[in-house]
């Protein structure tokens, strides 16, 4: 995969996002009987690349370079068909100490995913960060099958969906993971989804800190949700994040 993107940004392609479902042969015994003669053992791996920009120069925007926590939200995208990932510190030798995870799913560990080491980004010639990933699927197709087979629908929202944006600054050890918890436990059930839709780091946020806008969703399956009900909502979610992940809220 890290030879596919130095292919592209080699030919002035330095927006890259790449995947690949392969597989990978090992010998192994046939059973647990240990004079079993050893045979080729096949596991399928799904692999990610990416580098270059996150979101390209719009009217409104400015461009921002792909980061970790870019790959990870691909990931959990890909993980929430199966039920969920889990993300543990550590990871392949050949990711960034500091920015690297190892995916979890249940109680198996499916791979890894960060950023390319500099040893081996500067062995390749690469001037720009460049995120990897690996996962084995088995484990993921397992659970799919199981998540689907026990997916219920259930009819539309008569009424509708109301949407806020906050913009807050955490502490660069403050994960979205932690933000998302904490407004799930003030239990509000108009509470529909939690996404995160921006991360900004740089000019006008302070040092230590990051700015991170997420975006939470109100639906009522009883009633149209009134102006007065999204303000007590809104004030209870800056609430609990100030005294749970310790988030303010950034008024520019």
């Amino acid at each position: 995969m890290a030879a596919a993107i130095e292919w592209n940004l080699n030919h002035s392609q330095r927006n890259v996002r790449l995947f690949e479902i392969g597989r990978h042969y090992r010998f192994g015994p046939q059973s647990e009987v240990p004079e079993k003669p050893l045979v080729p053992l096949e596991t399928v791996f799904l692999t990610l690349g990416a580098t270059g920009e996150a979101r390209p120069q719009g009217l409104y925007d400015s461009a921002r370079a792909f980061s970790f926590a870019d790959l990870k939200g691909d990931l959990e995208a890909i993980g929430a068909l199966s039920g969920g990932f889990k993300w543990k510190d550590g990871g392949a030798d050949s990711l960034h100490p500091a920015k690297r995870g190892r995916v979890v799913l249940g109680e198996n560990e499916l791979g890894s995913a960060g950023l390319l080491a500099k040893r081996i980004a500067d062995k390749l010639k690469f001037r720009q960060d460049v995120f990897l990933a690996e996962i084995v699927l088995e484990p993921f197709y397992c659970k799919y099958y199981g998540v689907k087979d026990a997916r219920r629908y259930q009819p539309l929202a008569r009424f509708p969906a109301v949407e806020r944006d906050f913009s807050l600054l955490l502490a660069e050890g403050a994960t979205f993971a932690q933000v998302a918890k904490a407004i799930r436990a003030l239990n509000i059930p108009e509470i529909d989804s939690i996404e995160a839709a921006d991360l900004f780091r740089g000019k006008n946020v302070p040092a230590g800190k990051y700015s991170l806008m997420i975006r939470v969703t109100f639906q009522s399956r009883e009633a149209t949700l009134t102006e007065g009900k999204i303000s007590d909502y809104s004030s209870r979610i800056i609430s609990g994040l100030e005294s749970s992940v310790g988030a303010q809220l950034r008024s520019s």
